[in-house]
């Protein structure tokens, strides 16, 4: 025996109409002619659909094709998410905005130039504007590391790229005074200073 035939004689066992013969449509037809015209009967009719909804649900139960069981819930666990925590880098912390009078004061020069080679770890640009300190054709910084407070910008020389570059007694001022040329302020900045 399938679930869906014990389903079925459990509903048959359960409908009170089940050891009742069937009405025929002429007994049903004849049922609902005679509520419908019997005036002093009110809650016949009521009682007669009910009992046509009754037994037509009833039917509808034993005879329809059983639907397939729902199959239970699976709980399916998933690895925990994995959680990047960020803090502040702390930059505001070392770096105070850059300064006109700091950089004046600071650098003993200061140029303009374009980044020709990077070679382990030398980078070589040429010169188009020298704004403080004696005319060169060519400057060498050594590029050490990849911090962004380093240099305005992406952080570090790069190849073909515009830089604003100040130094004082030989090491490049970081913190905001050297960077990308094209860096949000830079420019105004190395104009208000020198």
């Amino acid at each position: 025996m399938t679930d869906d035939d014990d389903l079925r004689a459990r509903l048959r066992r359960a409908d009170p109409a089940a050891s009742l013969e069937p009405a025929s449509p002429a007994q049903v037809a004849h049922l609902v002619e005679e509520a419908m015209s019997s005036s002093t009967k009110k809650w016949a009719l009521p009682v007669a659909a009910a009992l046509v909804l009754i037994a037509g649900g009833a039917a509808w139960a034993v005879t329809r094709p059983s639907a397939p069981e729902p199959t239970p819930a699976v709980a399916v666990s998933s690895p925990p998410a994995r959680v990047v925590e960020l803090t502040t880098t702390g930059a505001q912390a070392k770096c105070r905005e850059p300064q006109p009078e700091q950089l004046a004061s600071s650098a003993d020069f200061a140029f303009e130039g374009t980044v020709q080679m990077i070679d382990n770890g030398r980078v070589t640009l040429t010169v188009s504007r020298v704004y403080r300190g004696e005319a060169a054709d060519e400057v060498a910084v050594a590029q050490a590391g990849d911090i962004s407070e380093t240099m305005l910008g992406s952080g570090k020389f790069e190849k073909g790229k515009n830089y604003l570059v100040s130094s004082a007694d030989g090491s490049v001022l970081i913190c905001g005074y050297s960077g990308e040329a094209d860096s949000i302020g830079l420019r105004d900045l190395y104009e208000a200073a020198f």
